[in-house]
């Protein structure tokens, strides 16, 4: 892969850091050039104080942005993630002394701290090879979140439909369940010229967590149809079919878009969830599965991903359906995303509730 570096101002230690990162690239045969010349990711070096983005040409190239923090905040948590949007970044890597180190004045002990757009928040002390390992499979992976909508959603789907109806009562259900954070403001951390330069990449102006999908099989339509909520909303106040709710008749996974089926007046800005490519594949490869809902929670004893991969990768979405295929039943259970979340399957969404009330674990745990 080629990649490029951009320096944004000069921190010592940090800048120390990057270049052991920089060699450790260029020892596994990765190509350092400029970001006009064909690269695959970014490394970008900027401050927690003043952050700066670059600003990326295509979907395809990932952002790692590296800051530096004298020591962890209170709100680290909080302070990495708004740094990771000012930054519109894939991952943020914060550099701090650790505990012993800051408590002691002892030099070169370190930690990274990882910091994804899907709320992973985890740490390790540094190690050159350690980050390489981390960040070279997220920049291999490909995004399918693109979008192509067609005006032939059959008129009797206008308004409603007994799936329908189901998935605004569930959505509903996942809020009181308080495992549906409403979407985060994003106009309060980017500017609208970010938030639409963020659109044309990715084609969202908001982000929300979770989401649901529902099999409804419309046979003009095609063989694996389904409903799937939007990305960027509430998801818990779902009202209009071609606003917070959409209908999937079919996937190009070599262009990597959903096939969206709409009535004549849509809002032309929605998007399905992310998660689109995911759901698709998992109806596709297992007919007995109802209803998909995705959450930012836990279980215990679920199997659970090895790579924090990004949300709406197909490398996501292959290492999910892996997951489920060394369940016991794939077709009604749940696998973790690392990092991240659930994927849960059923027959239907009443089923899926029936079997999560009472053991969601709100907090998701973090792993290196």
């Amino acid at each position: 892969m080629k990649f490029a570096v951009i320096r944004n101002d000069t921190h010592p230690l940090r800048d120390r850091i990057a270049e052991e990162i920089i060699q450790k690239c260029l020892q596994y045969d990765h190509e350092l050039t400029q970001p006009e010349n064909g690269i695959t990711f970014v490394l970008n070096l900027t401050s927690i104080e003043s952050p700066q983005f670059f600003r990326r040409r295509s979907q395809a190239i990932f952002v790692f942005s590296l800051v530096f923090a004298e020591k962890p905040a209170e709100d680290f948590r909080s302070v990495c993630y708004t740094t990771l949007l000012h930054t519109l970044s894939n991952l943020v890597l914060c550099v701090a002394p650790n505990k012993e180190s800051y408590s002691n004045r002892i030099n070169g002990r370190y930690e990274i701290y990882c910091t994804t757009l899907e709320g992973g928040f985890y740490h390790f002390p540094f190690d050159a090879d350690k980050v390489y390992k981390t960040i070279i499979p997220i920049a291999g992976a490909h995004f399918a979140i693109k979008n192509e909508f067609s005006q032939d959603l059959p008129t009797r789907y206008w308004k409603h439909s007994p799936v329908v109806d189901e998935l605004k009562k569930y959505a509903k259900e996942l809020d009181e369940l308080g495992v549906l954070p409403t979407p985060f403001p994003l106009r309060e951390v980017l500017s609208e010229e970010n938030i639409k330069h963020l659109y044309t990449l990715f084609e969202m102006k908001g982000l929300s967590y979770g989401n649901l999908s529902a099999r409804e099989y419309i046979p003009e339509l095609g063989d694996t149809t389904f409903w799937m909520t939007a990305r960027g909303v509430n998801k818990a106040k779902i009202s209009k079919i071609g606003r917070e709710l959409l209908l999937i008749k079919d996937f190009d996974y070599e262009q990597g878009k959903a096939l969206v089926s709409v009535p004549t007046e849509y809002d032309q800005e929605a998007r399905v969830s992310v998660d689109a490519a995911e759901h698709e594949l998992i109806y596709r490869v297992f007919p007995e599965v109802g209803a998909i809902v995705h959450v930012h929670a836990w279980m215990q004893g679920v199997l659970c991903t090895r790579q924090n991969y990004p949300c709406g990768t197909q490398e996501l979405a292959a290492e999910v359906l892996s997951m489920l295929h060394q369940t016991e039943n794939p077709s009604q259970t749940a696998v973790g995303l690392k990092n991240h979340g659930l994927t849960i399957t059923g027959p239907c969404l009443e089923d899926i509730f029936h079997r999560i009330r009472g053991k969601l674990i709100v907090q998701v745990p973090m792993f290196t």
